[in-house]
């Protein structure tokens, strides 16, 4: 994806209210010309009423959106060079998989032929082999394959955009990761925009060029997955992100903060800050499981605390330790299966760029 693309659509301070309450409020944002772009964020937080919004579902109470520079609140979604792939995928379960993809071009008074051509060359994209999969009822395809089917339909539209409405969400684990990578495959190899709307922060790490982040109606943040994980906004977002130690702590002046456990008060040292924190100021300091480590015996670090090892879990290359600072306060740790440890306790530590202050 080309950073420097020209928008192709264009978000600008658009608020939908259904009559007091406001599900989305003031939100902007430009998506680039070929890129893939995600609305993320939990139920409630108005990805959904954005996305009708942008298909031409709903109209905005206020604002405007903007296709290549033209104003198109009022154009119907049937006269926008878009298309979207529902969550229920919305197939014709009477129809051949042919005839499914090729249902568009039908529409819009293409010959036989060449409907016939397009709808094999996109099950090919698609992974169906056509000599199997055209003359076969939808009905009789697996979940994987009819999502397929339902991609396959919605470029044969050959559409300027791509909207999504979580269309993974109800297959198995194993598949859903599959597709994912495929989905990215097939937007990079049509060069097509995507705009995609998940509840599933993996989809849109996995998937995606740049992500925007929903709560309650605002886009709390947007960049590319891994500048957002590494710089969230503020607690919610980090939180949103993954796994994260959130630490409440009271600034002394300087760079230096008490942590309050809970059950005792304990000193740290801050990251380098653009302006310092005045004395008596309560932030949150937010650190990565990965960032934590077990330190052997003389070995330091920017912070550290003793604490007791409750539990260990296997991810994979991967183990979690949920660990014990005082009674009431645990963090997690992941370390690689390498550095696996056996000792019940130790000294945790973290250096200080690993960890950084954030509004709550």
């Amino acid at each position: 994806m080309d950073e420097s693309a020209a928008p192709i659509l264009e978000v600008a301070s658009v608020t939908k209210r259904f009559g007091k309450f406001t599900a989305v409020n003031d939100v902007s944002f430009k998506i680039r010309d070929g890129e893939f772009f995600t609305l993320v964020g939990p139920s409630g937080s108005g990805k959904t009423t954005l996305l009708r919004i942008l298909v031409g579902m709903e109209k905005p109470t206020t604002g405007e959106l903007r296709l290549r520079g033209e104003i198109i609140n009022d154009l119907p979604p049937n006269r926008r060079p878009t298309c979207m792939v529902f969550q229920s995928l919305a197939l014709f379960p009477h129809m051949t998989v042919g005839k499914n993809v090729e249902f568009p071009l039908t529409i819009r008074g293409a010959s036989e032929s060449d409907r016939r051509t397009r709808a094999w060359e996109l099950l090919k994209l698609l992974h169906l082999d056509p000599n199997r999969y055209y003359d076969k009822n939808v009905s009789q395809c697996s979940g994987g394959e009819r999502q397929r089917v339902a991609l396959a339909r919605a470029l044969a539209y050959d559409p300027e955009i791509l909207f999504f409405d979580e269309p993974l969400s109800a297959l198995d684990a194993r598949l859903r990761k599959m597709l994912q990578k495929e989905l990215k495959d097939i937007q990079r190899s049509t060069k097509k925009t995507f705009c995609y709307v998940t509840h599933s922060l993996e989809e849109a790490m996995v998937m995606s060029d740049r992500v925007a982040i929903l709560r309650a109606g605002v886009i709390e943040q947007i960049g590319m997955p891994d500048e957002i994980y590494a710089s969230p906004k503020n607690a919610f977002v980090a939180e949103f992100m993954g796994e994260v130690n959130l630490l409440d702590i009271t600034a002394l002046g300087g760079a230096s903060a008490t942590w309050d456990t809970g059950r005792k008060t304990v000193p740290l040292a801050l990251p380098e800050l653009p302006v310092p924190l005045e004395a008596g100021a309560k932030r949150k300091l937010l650190i990565r499981p990965e960032s934590l480590r077990f330190l052997a015996a003389g070995e330091h670090a920017g912070n550290t605390v003793p604490v007791k090892i409750l539990n260990e879990f296997s991810l994979g290359s991967r183990i979690q330790y949920h660990v014990e600072v005082c009674p009431g306060c645990t963090l997690t740790v992941e370390r690689l299966r390498e550095e696996r440890t056996a000792a019940a306790a130790g000294v945790l530590g973290w250096e200080l760029a690993d960890s950084q202050v954030l509004e709550s």
